[in-house]
């Protein structure tokens, strides 16, 4: 069963309809065998901190901590990128939040119960970023490393897929063009 998060407007809130901080979790930072923490699921104008995330989904009892984190690059097909700007539909932070809830359930209904808790922290940024800023970062812990690299690539592609989010990139020609976030 996946754990709810708090949403009393703590550190996490979202903007857009996402999760905040997890509750479930004691305070040695297990949870129940064979939960799925959500700790964090939102679209936000925050900047995202990587060492946050492993942080929060980092426990005693994980034998793996997967982190993938989108940052800007300074090119696309052979252009210089100065900058991007993400965009997104109002709900893209329900979308999101639905997207996690379902491969997590796809995931338990495949592959069974993690032999320990696992916890997800995931969030996209939106508004305007620079080179080398995070756009996308999601943690996944668990006991075991296949199930983390599993779980964690298979929410980043989902994301990506289906949560309205839309990128405006800004070239150092002084060109722009807008790509679509999903798919």
């Amino acid at each position: 069963m996946a754990t709810e998060p708090n949403t009393s407007g703590a550190e996490g809130t979202a903007p857009l309809g996402g999760t905040g901080p997890a509750e479930g979790v004691g305070p040695d930072g297990t949870a129940p065998d064979a939960a799925v923490v959500i700790v964090r699921a939102d679209v936000t104008l925050e900047p995202l901190d990587e060492r946050a995330a492993r942080a929060a989904v980092d426990a005693p009892d994980a034998g793996a901590v997967v982190l993938f984190s989108g940052v800007v690059r300074d090119h696309d097909e052979g252009r210089g990128v100065d900058r991007l700007s993400y965009t997104a539909h109002p709900s893209a932070g329900a979308t999101l939040r639905g997207v996690v809830d379902a491969v997590i359930g796809e995931h338990r209904a495949a592959f069974g119960d993690s032999e320990r808790a696992m916890r997800v922290w995931i969030a996209h940024r939106i508004g305007e970023l620079k080179v080398g800023d995070a756009a996308f970062v999601c943690a996944v812990s668990s006991a075991h490393r296949g199930e983390a690299f599993r779980l964690c690539s298979d929410l980043v592609d989902r994301v990506k897929a289906e949560v309205p989010i839309w990128k405006e990139q800004f070239f150092d020609d002084g060109g722009s063009e807008w790509v679509a976030a999903l798919g």
